[in-house]
Order: structure tokens, then sequence, then C-alpha cells
């Protein structure tokens, strides 16, 4: 499974959310780090960083003249 930066951030936003359900302290912190991540996620995609993955088997010898 290829995970791309789209979808660890939106996997990071998901769980700030959920610690911050049952946050009493620390909730408008994690909250607001919840929805700076979610946001972060279509920045990326807007700026084509989504696509790029971080879990590939590509061999780093296949270079190009």
């Amino acid at each position: 499974m290829n995970m791309g930066l789209r979808t660890i951030l939106l996997l990071v936003a998901v769980l700030l959310f959920v610690i911050a359900v049952f946050a009493e302290e620390r909730y408008p912190d994690l909250l607001a780090l919840g929805l700076a991540a979610f946001a972060g996620a279509f920045v990326a995609e807007a700026l084509g960083w989504a696509d790029r993955s971080f879990n590939t088997t590509t061999n780093r010898d296949d270079r190009t003249a």
C-alpha cells in the first residue's frame, strides 16, 4: 500500500481529533492541530505533493544519463 502525503496528513488529523475528544486540558490545541493537518492535506493536493508516496520499492540505481 502506497501512502502519499495527503493520506498521511488525513490520518494524523483523524488521530488528533480522536485524541481531542478525550482530552480535557489541551482540547483547543489538539483541535487546532487537527484542523491544520486537515487543511495541509488539501494544500498538498493543490500543490501536487499529494501523489508523492513514501512506501515505494523502486530501485535507486535506475538512473538515466
